[in-house]
């Protein structure tokens, strides 16, 4: 049987929501396969460390004392001639 058949196969068998939700699937993994990748990886389950805790309670320290984030491409452009 071939990939197409057995696709075919699975098709047959699925309810119409099944079916909806894999039109889907098709169609947003037929744009971008590492963007649609990325959309459906599985969350990070690993424990936060300690370190991690830390720096996002100093962000939020941050944002409230008015510090606002500094834009990745500003980043960028500072270091581009450095790279």
């Amino acid at each position: 049987m071939t990939v197409k058949e057995r696709l075919h196969t699975a098709v047959e068998t699925m309810s119409d929501e099944e079916a909806q939700a894999a039109l889907r699937t098709l169609a947003e993994s037929s744009g971008n396969p590492v963007a649609w990748m990325l959309d459906h990886a599985p969350l990070d389950d690993e424990p936060e460390t300690e370190g991690e805790r830390r720096a996002i309670a100093e962000a939020h320290a941050d944002r409230e004392r008015g510090i606002q984030p500094v834009p990745l491409e500003s980043v960028i452009a500072e270091f581009d001639g450095d790279l």
